[in-house]
């Protein structure tokens, strides 16, 4: 996935930046985006499918109250930093990312962060079957 195009499909930004880390922003294409410090100013509205909400956060900020907060936000973008607590409980750390519905986004420029993205438009992938060759084809009930 492109990281950037992505972004720019967006009509709205919403940063926040819960590591003071502002290297992110130069890497993507965040410059002139306004930039909060707390999850408590999020005003979402969580049906909006061209408003973005992007996250920098250490691993410290994935909490029961973190993930409480964002299940009520349509699409999210989290850049988790490489912090020393990631890189001990990096597989907890994606296995509980992965079991809240977000996929890891492989980003071939930005190493300093593990990237990981939740957008209900595609939440869950379809599968191969799930088509009209191979259902809803009378010529093949018979067989």
């Amino acid at each position: 996935m492109d990281i950037k195009a992505y972004i720019e499909s967006k009509n709205k930004l919403n940063i926040y930046d819960l590591t003071n880390d502002r290297k992110f922003k130069m890497e993507f294409p965040l410059k002139n985006c306004q930039t909060h410090y707390s999850i408590d100013e999020i005003t979402a509205n969580p049906f909006s499918e061209n408003e973005l909400f992007i996250f920098a956060l250490d691993s410290t900020n994935l909490n029961n109250s973190f993930f409480n907060k964002m299940s009520t936000l349509n699409n999210i973008l989290l850049f988790v930093v490489h912090d020393e607590d990631f890189k001990v409980g990096s597989y907890e750390i994606i296995k509980s990312l992965i079991s809240h519905g977000y996929k890891k986004v492989e980003t071939s420029n930005y190493d300093e962060f593990v990237t990981f993205i939740y957008d209900i438009t595609d939440y869950k992938d379809n599968p191969d079957w799930l088509n009209n060759e191979n259902w809803a084809n009378p010529d093949l009930w018979e067989k």
